[in-house]
Formats: C-alpha cells, sequence, structure tokens
C-alpha cells in the first residue's frame, strides 16, 4: 500500500480526534490521579496555608499524555479518536509506523503552538517531523 493512493484525514476529523483523545487521556489521569489520592500514594504536602496539594497526579500528567498515544499508535494504528473518524496513523509507505516514529510523533505533539500548523495544512508538524500521516480508513 503506498500512501499516494489514500485519502488524508480532513482538519474537521483531525480536530474531533484531537478532542475526543484529550478528553481520553484526561479521563486516564483522573482515574489514576484518584487511586493514587485513596492510596495515599499521591505524594501529598502541605503548603503554607495548610492546605494538602498532591503532587504525583501533577508529575504524571504529561506521561499520561505521551503513553495514551504512544501505547494505542503502535498497538492499534489508532486512538480513540482515531477509532470514532474512522482514520488511522501510517508511515510514508502507508504501513504501520514503527516504535521509533509512534515515539516521535508523540513527544513531538508538546512542541507549543503544534497544532496551530492544521490553520495551513492537512498534516501537523508531528505528522511530518515523524514522517507520519493520517489517514481515512476504508472497510477494515
Amino acid at each position: 500500500m503506498n500512501i499516494e493512493n489514500q485519502t488524508l484525514a480532513g482538519q474537521g476529523a483531525r480536530l474531533l480526534n484531537l478532542i475526543i483523545d484529550t478528553i481520553s487521556y484526561m479521563i486516564i489521569w483522573i482515574i489514576i490521579s484518584i487511586i493514587l489520592m485513596l492510596t495515599g500514594l499521591d505524594g501529598s504536602y502541605l503548603d503554607e496555608t495548610g492546605e494538602s496539594i498532591p503532587l504525583i497526579p501533577l508529575i504524571i500528567i504529561i506521561p499520561t499524555f505521551w503513553g495514551y498515544y504512544i501505547v494505542s499508535e503502535t498497538i492499534f494504528q489508532k486512538t480513540l479518536g482515531k477509532l470514532l473518524t474512522r482514520t488511522k496513523v501510517v508511515n510514508t509507505k502507508g504501513e504501520k509506523p514503527n516504535l521509533g516514529q509512534i515515539i516521535g510523533r508523540t513527544l513531538s505533539r508538546s512542541i507549543p503552538f503544534e497544532y496551530l500548523s492544521y490553520l495551513f495544512t492537512k498534516r501537523g508538524v508531528h505528522d511530518l517531523i515523524s514522517s507520519t500521516s493520517v489517514i481515512k480508513v476504508k472497510n477494515e
């Protein structure tokens, strides 16, 4: 399969992916945080007002974001957002990206204002850096 024979996902699908995936990894992060707080493993400390501040949930939000994308795109080529919009991530040959590409793709999502690149192109900065694309899925 070659990427030229595939239809790139449109900006609307990409925006919907972003919204669904943000909600998804935030739910995962909230569940993990609640479990940590209930078990007392949240690394809480008392601030100067005597209020308890849980540190570990604050520290794990970025790794939860990275983990969500790395695990789902490495195993399935899809996140929940891509599953619902019938899209998937592929390399330049139209095949499953390798782990290095997925890690590069995921880490480059952390570039400030990276998502604004979709105002100018169908392929975002994280697609270009990782040599990947998001395509529409035909009957799979």
